[in-house]
């Protein structure tokens, strides 16, 4: 916790941590606090010098430019998510010429309940020189203060929202402090950080949104996938068209193809609803009602969610694509959509599913006007294309995102030219 003693020194109370033969301070500070004493730049602090004063690396720059684009959707999960945080914590240098006073941590017993205090005096934080700037430096997790320092900027500029601005002001990093940590440590640690990432697949980030409580575009997709992806029977008794060929989780299940993976299926359903998948992730904050406006002709099943009508979006993929499946068959009448009844070809992939979204974008427009949903009403279109050819000595349509324009471009042209 912290208190300021007076205008110039600002206190940090820590936790001394050992690691090793590292030892560092683990504390938290507030955004408004920090904005003063940091700077992001990629000049970095490479050595100090007798006084203590820091020493840079003007040719090669070593500290990395923060990434625009990564720095502007943080910022607006900042500002449009109430619950937005970072419990994950920041790494910072401290040079020593910024303490009021030395940090006694080498002269105490550890215990770890002991509380240390480190004092920056704000006196000498320079961020302005050219020559010889004086501030802490983030060394990992510059994107997420430039982020936050971007929002409190827009925020102040606009004077739209004065309660987020004090949201953000008072937001608290949790910081892992090091007293003068070398160059060569903070690449090391750095490095080590984020040389190997481990990405959370979107089928798993997607899964949790059945556990919200809240409703949002992503729960209404994952209840529509796993109700598809469920569906034995009709009933005229045939098995579902999308029966076990999602697959849940990156897992195939034993016994079953699945081509079609749940993050990539939502994602494309997401996008019927929402304009991009950005706007998506702000959109699931919504009412329903909100999203009454602000489509394009694109997002076809917007209104439907907009006016809880999930079941006709159900209706209408589960409809459409039983007429794909029984308009693409071969000369026996086996349909290409079906698993290990014909050749391995485009439909039973992921750019077959879709290419063939984007031709039910092109056809809902009639099913609005003529207010038809049934497989009959798709397959008037779909059979204008029945004799395209999926299999051959050569296949058709390579498995990349190439085949699966060029199916769709070729689907497209037999069906509306």
């Amino acid at each position: 916790m912290m208190t300021n003693l007076n205008n110039n020194i600002l206190p940090i109370s820590c936790q001394e941590v050992k690691q090793n033969s590292v030892d560092f301070f683990l504390g938290k500070i507030k955004v408004k606090e920090l904005i003063e004493l940091v700077s992001v730049t990629s000049r970095a602090i490479t050595g100090f010098n007798d006084l203590g004063e820091p020493l840079y690396n003007n040719n090669d720059y070593i500290q990395r430019e923060p990434n625009p684009s990564r720095v502007n959707s943080i910022k607006n999960y900042l500002l449009t998510d109430e619950d937005a945080c970072f419990p994950n914590n920041i790494l910072i240098s401290v040079p020593s010429i910024l303490l009021a006073e030395e940090v006694k941590n080498g002269d105490l017993e550890y215990d770890e309940s002991h509380i240390f205090t480190l004092k920056i005096d704000k006196n000498r934080i320079n961020l302005t020189s050219t020559e010889a700037p004086i501030y802490l430096q983030i060394f990992d997790g510059q994107h997420r203060f430039r982020g936050i320092q971007l929002a409190i900027q827009e925020l102040r500029q606009t004077g739209s929202n004065d309660e987020k601005l004090k949201e953000l002001e008072n937001f608290e990093f949790v910081v892992s402090f090091f007293i003068e940590a070398e160059i060569e440590f903070q690449a090391m640690l750095f490095s080590i950080i984020n040389r190997t990432p481990v990405k959370v697949s979107q089928d798993l980030v997607y899964d949790l949104f059945g556990l919200t409580i809240k409703d949002s575009p992503q729960k209404t997709a994952l209840a529509i996938v796993l109700q598809l992806n469920g569906l034995r029977e009709k009933e005229d008794g045939k098995v579902g068209p999308f029966y076990r060929r999602i697959r849940l989780l990156s897992r195939k299940e034993k016994g079953f193809d699945s081509p079609i993976s749940q993050g990539i299926f939502i994602k494309q359903l997401l996008k019927l609803i929402s304009p991009s998948l950005s706007k998506a992730d702000q959109e699931r904050l919504w009412e329903r009602e909100q999203l009454l406006t602000g489509g394009n002709d694109r997002t076809i099943f917007r209104q439907w969610y907009a006016t809880n009508k999930d079941n006709n979006i159900y209706k209408t993929l589960l409809n459409y694509f039983i007429a794909v499946r029984e308009i693409f068959i071969d000369e026996n009448g086996n349909s290409y959509w079906d698993f290990g009844i014909t050749p391995d070809n485009a439909l039973q992939r992921t750019i077959g599913f879709t290419a063939l979204i984007e031709i039910l974008i092109k056809i809902f427009p009639d099913c609005m006007r003529e207010k038809n949903i049934s497989i009959d009403f798709f397959k008037k279109y779909l059979v204008k294309a029945k004799n395209i050819q999926l299999v051959g000595d050569e296949r058709p349509y390579p498995f990349t995102s190439i085949g699966g324009k060029m199916l769709k471009d070729d689907l497209e042209k037999l069906i509306f030219d």
